[in-house]
């Protein structure tokens, strides 16, 4: 397990509230309970919209003769999630969600569906922590005790096994690369980051522990932007760092703080279309987003369990749509939200 820091939680609840009463332009408390949910609230231009939740099979519009049908049968549970941790999402919509108590949790929104991978056979998976998934629909899952990336094509099935005796110390957060068919993955107790093909094949290393450039002090996740380059979250060092496609070191933001941009606990991190870098920080019950150069520009949430409220946030991720998924795991939910570019709001 990555080692964190300890912050009591009425100091966390104390922070978020000092945060949201500051007079920072694009920040402030969600609307009240009825108001469509938007970041920042009305007067000012939008940002960042609250879409829905995940957690019962009643948001995904499953009737209640059916839900009832299937508890007589036993056939589903009335709740997805026990512990999820990671998030990514398809070309289609679907949404894989890691449950650290042993399961990857596949939400069809369109079809109303919920299913479940990799709990039998050579692929079982015993505690899944990232989740990716490429052009052809394969997803790949870390597992941090069985120290392997199992991928499970269209059908379920287990076609690849990445890990050999040890290679994988503590695997983590997953990313595709998927222009260049690449597999990158945060291998947090090694201190890297580790590139394959997606045949498995190993290809390069980046890091190595320590707090210089292009170092490591426990990674926890990766995400690959729209041109490819690879942004890490350093979650011991307090940092985002950002590395070429082929490993090189760009640059770095971020401190150990409990103020305004800086981080206490990060761990998912993702990129919207605009370039703009996203970072959940369970400490701050929040999910903070910065430009390209690593200034704040906006951060949503606080400690509850309503919409936009967040109880440990872990793992996020953007899809080709600007939808953001973010796993609110202590609150065993994902919430999606949705960046609102310019060419949208202007249509």
């Amino acid at each position: 397990m990555i080692p964190i820091p300890r912050i009591p939680r009425f100091r966390i609840l104390l922070i978020n509230s000092v945060l949201l009463a500051l007079a920072f332009p694009l920040a402030a408390a969600p609307p009240a309970v009825g108001e469509e949910l938007v970041w920042p609230p009305p007067p000012q231009k939008a940002k960042v919209t609250y879409v829905q939740s995940i957690q019962t099979r009643r948001d995904l519009g499953i009737t209640r003769w059916q839900r009832f049908i299937d508890f007589l049968t036993g056939r589903k549970p009335s709740f997805i999630f026990r512990k999820p941790y990671g998030v990514a999402a398809d070309n289609q919509g679907k949404i894989f969600i890691t449950d650290t108590a042993g399961a990857l949790v596949v939400v069809d929104p369109d079809e109303k569906k919920i299913s479940t991978l990799g709990t039998s056979g050579q692929g079982k998976l015993t505690t899944p922590i990232g989740v990716a998934v490429d052009e052809n629909g394969t997803v790949y899952v870390s597992d941090a005790e069985k120290k392997r990336i199992f991928g499970y094509g269209p059908d379920g099935e287990l076609v690849l096994a990445i890990g050999r005796e040890g290679e994988l110390k503590n695997p983590a957060g997953l990313a595709i690369d998927r222009q260049r068919k690449r597999i990158y993955l945060a291998d947090s107790h090694f201190h890297k980051v580790l590139a394959y093909d997606t045949e498995g094949n190993p290809l390069f290393e980046i890091g190595g522990r320590g707090s210089g450039p292009g170092q490591f002090n426990f990674p926890s996740n990766v995400f690959v932007d729209s041109k490819g380059a690879l942004y890490v979250c350093d979650s011991m060092n307090f940092r985002v760092q950002v590395f070429s496609p082929e490993g090189t070191f760009g640059h770095a933001f971020g401190e150990l703080g409990d103020g305004i941009g800086q981080f206490a606990r990060p761990k998912g991190i993702a990129v919207d279309s605009d370039g703009n870098v996203y970072v959940a920080d369970a400490a701050f019950d929040n999910f903070q987003i910065f430009d390209p150069r690593g200034e704040l520009l906006l951060f949503i949430g606080e400690a509850g369990r309503r919409p936009g409220e967040f109880w440990l946030p872990a793992g996020i991720h953007i899809d080709g749509q600007d939808r953001i998924y973010v796993v609110d795991q202590y609150n065993r939910r994902v919430q999606i939200f949705q960046y609102l570019k310019e060419t949208i709001q202007n249509q």
